[in-house]
């Protein structure tokens, strides 16, 4: 019977998972600012958005962890970035929609697609789909943020330009992991 881990390890990982999460939050969106910062469409709203990318296999990989420390990494981007610095309550909706949206996707493609907590059958096809799934979901909830705090009252070209950028976003991310993978020395049976 294999050993079960303590729960002050399991702490510890759960702990290493939310600050890896948000150091590599902050990384991205840092380098998404530097990359196309130029072709962003307003604020909040970006053509290309590395971030969501980092959201998706994140919760896909820690779930609740990485819920926390997407929590983390959107508080501290928006205190470092100054996001609606004129406006506290709109910039901590943000941060919050930007942990709950993928963690909603996740919880919905591991029910609705039979994924199972160790994403055993995570297929190419089921990847795509959850990607798909939140670059609908979060901008969706953003928007509606945004709307009702009367910061972007254009829902729907917002909605369209956000789907694009996160799914971009997510796009990028994930195959530049699956790159970065594949240069890893395959283990020895």
């Amino acid at each position: 019977m294999p050993a079960q881990p303590d729960s002050r390890t399991t702490l510890r990982t759960h702990l290493a998972a939310a600050a890896g999460t948000a150091l590599c939050y902050f990384i991205f969106y840092t380098l998404n600012e530097w990359l196309f910062r130029q072709t962003e469409f307003s604020e909040g709203i970006a053509w290309v958005y590395l971030p969501a990318g980092v959201r998706l296999i994140c919760t896909l990989l820690f779930a609740e962890a990485g819920c926390l420390g997407l929590l983390v990494g959107s508080l501290l981007t928006a205190a470092t970035y100054r996001l609606f610095p004129h406006d506290m309550v709109t910039a901590a909706g943000y941060c919050i929609i930007s942990a709950i949206a993928p963690y909603l996707a996740y919880r919905l493609t591991l029910s609705g697609m039979e994924l199972g907590r160790n994403l055993g059958k995570l297929t190419a096809t089921r990847l795509m789909a959850c990607i798909l799934l939140y670059a609908l979901s979060n901008p969706l909830l953003q928007l509606t943020w945004f709307v009702m705090r009367g910061v972007y009252p254009h829902f729907w070209s917002g909605l369209i330009v956000m789907s694009i950028g996160d799914l971009c976003g997510s796009l990028l991310v994930v195959y530049l992991c699956k790159m970065l993978l594949s240069l890893l020395p395959l283990p020895r049976r």
